[in-house]
């Protein structure tokens, strides 16, 4: 019997069961320990029994919430809409940035379907609750057990495999950016597997890796044995991949020197990263270590760095100090996972920061996006509440409820159409509503209605078993328990059917209406918008370069929510230009989009190293000789991001590679009259190192933003901005 068949099969027989013990207690409205039931049925008894406690305590908290706001607001609509909606807003944002997102959004529509179910009745809200909370933790009991004792899937299995794929993955993408240096076709990559694909992949299973390993913390004690270095190594992996994306982003300037001249014993050191990552992937495979992580000397030949120009050697330097973190993440991960196999009894772990720890006071950044999907899910709310005041709308203040739970869930899923929704909901109203007319009334026991519900439910589970499906899966089953209405004093009547389809058109309708509120949600305007904020916040980062200001607190918080917003938004970007359409957009390519997405991953690296290099000190004397020169080159910069944030064509690459050449040609003869008369000892080693990471981090900038200006102009911008409907 495979996996699937045999999670259809508990799925079902929770199902069934939960329906069975519903409905001999004699509780009204069944279906809702149905929901708990389809909702937090997943693959392994980790990942269901973590789901089942969020939607519990979820319960529990929208529990206190809707008697709190009922107790206050009873008398009044509007603030009891008012406190609802921001309730339901809030929980929606806290939705989109936590580790725990399934509670928040059980909190927030939950609170929906009991202050609606309730009513204005105090006693009958309390009751509704209650019975909500009882038919919730029923589900939950019910499905844990059948899951932990029939057929019982651990989680350690898939959280292996996931490590096992992102080792793997990790080892492909260094030894795909290291063919790529040195200037060879990667052997390694499956054919269409090119860097880009390997580099989405990797960041896949970063994110896989946490999920599942909060799993297998649950229902497998060794992985929780070892938690400690479990998040240690996740730590590590996230690190490790931005390093090397930022090493493979810089290849342009290193293209312009020698490193293997420079650095006599590079080749060793690449070989040396290269068994790490081999042991790594051995180690999980369950064999014996044979390799023990080498020192790695990265000792450079003054001779020939003393031949280079000062922009060559900011650029080795930035080179060197890569390969310096590589070496410490990759010396970490080996180490860590030799303790875990019981290889090493401690495990000496050094600190690579990414980034200078933000000053103590920033307080919490707010997240842009996750504020928009709190709007949108409380706009379409409110437009649903007006429709059922103001128009007899078929199914009550169900399709209340309804907007609550389906808004949120659209709200922070805003790539997803809203039209996209409604056909699967009609396809599961009409197989409902055939049973529900032409089987039902037909059937006089539960040992019929057992088997109905047993059959449905694995058909449905079994048809949609991908996780890709699975909120397919879930609007299937919600619908045929809503459709069915099952209880002891059972009635049919098809305008309930029919009123229910109804009721999911409309529903539909004011979500597509929500959806523009505050803003479009096509693809094309949002990467427009994001676009506009990334080089926003770039502008405001450069701006804070300055020497001669002291940052306040305020100056602290602003600087760390921009290089946040720097950050995050090319990832952003990236999965929103995947969406975008091209065949609307004439003049443009899904080709020019990637390139698009690829250089704003280059800029951000960049933005991030200018900030992560500024924040180390710098000597007075070169300050003081070359701050007009260094302000001349913010200036522009400032400028030229600015005009990027209004229009993504400011100007042309040629005219813009002009100028910044010409300021950095000036640059460079400053910085040699600087040196010339600066005396011997006068600059220390780590003074000189410092400031050419500087100097390389200004360039490094540059040069991406010379490569957006290029990739940008060859774009049709006018058609992105016009609306279509």
């Amino acid at each position: 019997m495979t996996p699937r068949v045999q999670e259809s099969i508990k799925t079902a027989l929770a199902m069934t069961i939960a329906y069975g013990i519903a409905l001999a207690m004699n509780w009204d409205r069944p279906y809702w320990a149905g929901f708990a039931v389809a909702f937090i049925s997943l693959s392994t008894i980790g990942q269901s029994l973590n789901k089942g406690v969020l939607r519990m305590i979820g319960t529990l908290v929208a529990l206190m919430i809707s008697l709190l706001i009922i107790a206050l607001f009873v008398q009044d609509r509007w603030w009891f809409m008012v406190t609802l909606s921001g309730w339901v807003g809030f929980c929606t944002y806290r939705k989109n940035i936590s580790n725990h997102s399934y509670f928040w959004f059980v909190a927030g529509f939950a609170s929906v379907v009991i202050a609606f179910d309730g009513g204005t009745d105090p006693v009958n809200a309390f009751n509704t609750a209650v019975l909500r909370a009882q038919e919730t933790g029923l589900g939950v009991l019910v499905y844990t057990l059948v899951s932990t004792l029939l057929w019982p899937t651990s989680s350690r299995a898939g959280f292996e495999n996931t490590t096992r794929a992102l080792v793997q993955t990790q080892h492909q993408l260094y030894s795909s950016y290291r063919a790529r240096r040195a200037g060879r076709k990667p052997e390694q990559n499956k054919p269409g597997r090119n860097t880009q694909t390997i580099a989405a992949q990797y960041v896949q299973l970063i994110a896989q890796f946490g999920t599942t390993l909060d799993a297998a913390l649950t229902d497998s004690s060794e992985v929780r044995e070892w938690h400690h270095q479990w998040r240690r190594f996740l730590g590590d992996t996230t690190a490790l991949f931005e390093t090397l994306e930022r090493w493979h982003e810089s290849r342009k300037e290193f293209e312009e020197i020698d490193l293997f001249v420079l650095l006599p014993n590079l080749e060793a050191a690449m070989e040396e990263f290269e068994q790490r990552f081999a042991e790594i992937e051995r180690l999980f495979a369950g064999n014996p270590p044979q390799h023990q992580p080498q020192s790695i000397n990265l000792s450079t030949s003054q001779t020939r760095l003393q031949e280079l120009s000062h922009f060559h050697k900011a650029a080795f330097l930035h080179a060197r100090t890569g390969l310096q973190r590589l070496d410490k993440l990759t010396r970490n991960q080996l180490n860590t996972l030799l303790e875990i196999k019981g290889f090493s009894s401690s495990t000496q772990h050094s600190a690579v920061p990414l980034m200078p720890p933000d000053k103590p006071g920033t307080g919490p950044l707010p997240d842009p996006d996750s504020m928009i999907a709190a709007i949108r899910a409380m706009a379409s709310l409110w437009l649903v509440y007006l429709l059922w005041i103001y128009v007899k709308v078929p199914g009550g203040s169900g399709i209340v409820s309804a907007a609550g739970a389906v808004g949120m869930m659209l709200a922070t899923a805003p790539r997803l159409p809203v039209v996209s929704i409604l056909k699967p909901v009609l396809y599961a109203i009409a197989l409902a509503g055939i049973l529900y007319v032409f089987v039902m009334p037909k059937l006089s026991s539960f040992v019929g209605l057992g088997s109905m519900i047993f059959f449905v439910v694995f058909t449905i589970t079994y048809l949609f078993s991908k996780p890709q499906q699975g909120m397919t899966r879930s609007i299937g089953l919600a619908i045929f328990l809503m459709i069915i209405g099952v209880s002891n004093q059972q009635q049919y009547n098809f305008l309930s059917v029919a009123d229910t389809a109804v009721m999911f058109i409309l529903l539909v309708g004011m979500l597509i209406l929500g959806s523009w509120i505050p803003f479009s949600p096509q693809p094309d305007k949002t990467f427009l918008r994001l676009l506009g904020r990334f080089f926003r916040s770039s502008e405001y980062l450069v701006s804070t370069m300055r020497q001669d200001l002291t940052p306040t607190r305020l100056d602290y918080w602003r600087r760390a929510f921009h290089a946040r917003e720097v950050k995050s938004l090319p990832q952003k970007l990236d999965a929103w230009g995947e969406v975008v359409d091209t065949r609307k957009l004439p003049g443009t390519t899904p080709e020019q989009v990637h390139a698009l997405t690829t250089n704003f991953q280059a800029l951000a690296y960049n933005m991030q190293n200018l900030m992560d290099i500024g924040a180390n000190p710098q000597a007075e004397l070169l300050v003081r000789e070359l701050l007009p020169d260094v302000r001349t080159w913010r200036r522009v910069v400032q400028e030229i991001l600015q005009a990027f944030s209004l229009a993504p064509k400011a100007g042309s690459a040629d005219t813009l590679n002009e100028r910044l050449t010409a300021i950095f040609t000036h640059l460079e003869n400053r910085i040699e009259e600087t040196m010339d008369k600066t005396r011997e000892g006068e600059l220390s080693d780590r003074d000189g190192e410092n400031f050419y990471l500087l100097l390389g981090a200004y360039r490094g900038l540059s040069q991406a933003m010379i490569k957006y200006a290029g990739t940008a102009e060859g774009i049709e911008w006018d058609r992105w901005r016009k609306y279509r409907f």
